[in-house]
């Protein structure tokens, strides 16, 4: 059987729309529904500029209304509708992989789509952290400035054992969705790094059901469903190490995939390999991922785009709904 080199099955718009597909199916945020795309940002993404405006109508208020009467001298005066934004920064990025990096895949029955799986992993995983870096730079910025009225800390930093108190729970995880009041109904999905995952499913609270189609097993907490993702913020104190664990509502952060000028590209240097040539194949991109209800200032940022750290760093976040509005909550234990 002769050799199948990248160069045989490599067709650009064919690489990049199933790179995109794979990227979709395979993030755990846009499968659980926290996720989901906005056709204005998409639509933001493709016309350039890393920093834009998203509108959104201000609440109405709950103010007391008029009551109407037959005194013709009595007039209603309307309250106003305002509008706000929130910013969004775009980030522009790239990958490359070589022949070598790849070279199990070209040997298979469907290299296309080993491929783009592969690609299309590693593209999830990295705007998954991107989402996660976000949400932590939100938690800094709501202890930094709004009095942490988002987030239950339970843990602590004790030299001795750790205690029922400060682990996770069923009473913790209320209390954290009880930040929201009244409208924590809303939340549809809970993140956890998997040390706090494990403690759940040794109590017990963890049930396992499968989608509509019977493919897919996964985890329900209650009537959340469970995301297991060990780059949440597990920071290890002189005694002990805190998890954040982050509740989302559906539709809690929102995102756009733009086009770039050359989304995908194969390249050969005849020179590597000391002659023998090495290819490689480059992709893409440019996301908005932006959790609803903040807008990010850019306050510290050095670059373009935003990197990792930049996006959990607090200055440069800033929240522009009220409180009970916003479908996110924290919970911060020692287990």
């Amino acid at each position: 059987m002769a050799e199948v080199r990248i160069a045989d099955i490599y067709n650009p718009l064919v690489f990049s729309a199933a790179d995109q597909e794979a990227q979709i199916e395979l993030n755990n945020f846009i499968a659980s529904g926290v996720m989901v795309e906005d056709p204005r940002l998409t639509a933001m993404a493709s016309v350039g500029g890393n920093i834009g405006e998203l509108p959104f109508f201000k609440p109405l208020g709950t103010e007391e209304p008029n009551y109407s009467n037959d005194v013709t001298g009595d007039t209603s005066t309307p309250s106003k509708i305002t509008t706000a934004v929130m910013k969004y920064r775009l980030v522009s990025q790239n990958k490359s992989w070589s022949t070598m990096d790849i070279a199990a895949d070209l040997a298979l029955a469907d290299p296309v789509l080993a491929i783009t799986n592969r690609t299309g992993g590693y593209w999830a995983t990295t705007n998954e952290r991107r989402l996660i870096q976000s949400t932590m730079g939100i938690l800094n910025d709501n202890v930094a400035n709004d009095s942490s009225d988002m987030v239950v800390n339970i843990a602590t930093d004790g030299a001795g054992a750790i205690t029922a108190a400060e682990l996770i729970s069923n009473d913790a995880i209320l209390d954290a969705q009880q930040t929201a009041g009244d409208h924590q109904a809303g939340f549809s999905a809970i993140a956890m790094h998997s040390v706090v995952y494990s403690r759940l499913r040794k109590q017990q609270l963890i049930t396992f059901i499968r989608d509509a189609d019977n493919n897919t097993l996964f985890s329900m907490y209650g009537n959340l469903r469970v995301i297991v993702d060990d780059s949440l913020s597990a920071v290890a104190g002189s005694n002990r190490v805190t998890y954040t664990t982050v509740i989302f509502g559906s539709g809690a952060v929102v995102s756009g995939f733009g086009k770039t000028k050359v989304p995908s590209e194969l390249y050969r240097d005849p020179s590597k390999g000391n002659g023998g040539g090495q290819e490689t194949l480059y992709s893409r991109r440019a996301d908005i991922i932006h959790p609803l209800g903040f807008e990010f200032g850019s306050a510290s940022v050095a670059g373009q785009s935003a990197t990792l750290a930049e996006l959990a760093t607090a200055a440069n976040w800033s929240r522009v709904w009220e409180r009970k509005n916003v479908p996110l909550c924290f919970l911060q234990t020692n287990g």
